[in-house]
């Protein structure tokens, strides 16, 4: 796959299929426990379409698994290829660039996914998320919902604000997790998630 605008559902699936073999069902058990579908738009059936689609471009690679008596289920495995793509995502500026809002939270994907990238690679990340996010207050001086309500009133006022007030609060944010890997290391920090629930469903 080329590295184009990143899709957040591809990444997403990649990266937790980066971490160890899994199922499709497993996938789906981690966005349900995580409640990830909150920060990326990703329903059960779509996991096993964007699993297709990555088996087919060579980024993952899949076997048939059968435990006992229960119906056989496929297992999928990153291949070099596909880790080499996801560690070029997570550092993909149309990630770190994403505004004024992404259907797809950028920092928990370079969070989530940061153990296919080394500490320097991951603050560099961070730091090139932080300078777009700088960037774009810069542009948008504070005089500009003033100017917004004049023009095309308080409800076009209303929404720059609250654009701003997240991209404040996600600056402020990053600045405390910078802070804390730079003190302490990138694996005190860094994100664990339980991938490990059984299976009960049969795979598609």
């Amino acid at each position: 796959m080329s590295q184009r605008g990143v899709s957040a559902k591809e990444l997403f699936v990649l990266g937790i299929v980066s971490r160890q073999p899994i199922h499709g069902h497993g996938i789906n058990r981690i966005i349900e426990i995580s409640e990830a579908d909150r920060w990326v738009e990703l329903g059960p059936k779509h996991v096993y379409y964007v699993l297709r689609k990555l088996q087919r471009a060579g980024l993952i690679s899949a076997r048939e698994e059968r435990l006992g008596a229960a119906p056989p289920r496929t297992v999928y495995t990153i291949t070099p290829e596909g880790l080499e793509t996801l560690r070029s995502w997570i550092r993909s500026p149309s990630l770190s660039e994403a505004f004024p809002v992404s259907p797809f939270d950028t920092v928990f994907a370079m969070l989530a996914f940061a153990h296919a990238l080394n500490h320097s690679e991951t603050v560099d990340v961070l730091y090139a998320r932080r300078a777009s996010i700088v960037a774009v207050l810069a542009e948008h001086a504070v005089g500009g919902e003033d100017s917004l309500r004049d023009s095309y009133g308080a409800s076009a006022a209303h929404m720059y604000r609250k654009t701003r007030m997240l991209l404040e609060a996600e600056l402020a944010w990053i600045d405390g997790v910078l802070q804390e890997v730079e003190a302490d290391g990138w694996e005190s920090f860094r994100v664990r998630m339980n991938t490990e629930e059984p299976a009960t469903e049969a795979e598609e």
